[in-house]
């Protein structure tokens, strides 16, 4: 037995109806009977499956005898996005390599696609609430908001946000190979360190799986309180001779409340 089969055996040993963790409904489409493209999964009522457009992006790879790691992560990110549930996804994944290939998707291209998709349900999962249940720090949207509503307090007050309030990003250096659970455990301790140095009224965030930052005044000694920070967090772990590396800058604010929105949205992305 494939990798693929063992791997898709075991998802179809859960209930019928898989839970979907990207919350919205997944895209249908009639359907069509063309060779080169997957016809999705059908559901016992008869519903259609997902998008198969979906899955342009691996199949001109595919056909080109290119690298489909990207492509794959990126289709696996855009069905999460879509509502698609990964049963899905990775039928879509082994029909589309039936029809160009006649045989069973090769494995970098499941891990990519399963990666991606799971990286973009647990940013979902975690702008569902104000507080990330697991580091603590405050979830994407809910920085949004705060940052929204120093945006509105600028303009009253006729001051510029660039000038008043800044982001200092916080992005640990992990090693290769490094597990989710072992990626998530050293956001736990970035944020440990954030709430360390900026005690104050900071508003410490989560920017999707892999930063952290924190929303704070433009101080003077803001570039001491950053030195600070990068020194805990590289000897934070007692436990360990070796240092735990991490990239900190400060990150300027732009003028308008649109491109601040923006900017955190780019900072969130996978890198």
């Amino acid at each position: 037995m494939s990798l693929f089969a063992d791997f898709r055996r075991r998802f179809e040993l859960r209930p019928p109806r898989p839970l979907n963790l990207a919350g919205s409904p997944a895209r249908v489409r009639p359907e069509t009977s063309s060779p080169d493209q997957p016809c999705g999964r059908r559901e016992p009522h008869g519903t259609a499956g997902i998008d198969r457009s979906a899955y342009l992006a691996i199949a001109e790879a595919l056909r080109d005898g290119a690298d489909v790691v990207p492509a794959s992560d990126e289709v696996g990110r855009q069905l999460a996005e879509d509502g698609v549930s990964l049963l899905e996804a990775l039928d879509g994944l082994g029909a589309l390599y039936r029809a160009i290939s006649g045989g069973e998707p090769a494995f970098e291209a499941v891990r990519a696609l399963s990666s991606s998709w799971a990286e973009a349900s647990l940013v979902y999962l975690h702008s569902l609430s104000c507080e990330d249940p697991l580091t603590g720090l405050s979830s994407l949207a809910h920085l949004r908001s705060r940052l929204g509503e120093i945006y509105r307090e600028a303009d009253l007050r006729g001051t510029s946000v660039p000038a008043t309030h800044a982001l200092v990003v916080v992005e640990p250096l992990n090693p290769p190979g490094i597990t989710t659970l072992d990626r998530e455990l050293r956001l736990i301790d970035v944020a440990e360190c954030l709430r360390i140095v900026f005690a104050g009224g900071d508003v410490l965030g989560r920017l999707g799986a892999r930063r952290a930052a924190a929303l704070v005044g433009r101080e003077p000694n803001l570039p001491d309180q950053v030195e600070t920070a990068r020194a805990l967090i590289t000897q934070w772990r007692m436990d360990t001779d070796e240092p735990q590396l991490a990239r900190l800058w400060i990150e300027g604010l732009p003028a308008s409340a649109q491109w601040g929105g923006r900017l955190l949205d780019d900072l969130a992305r996978p890198t």
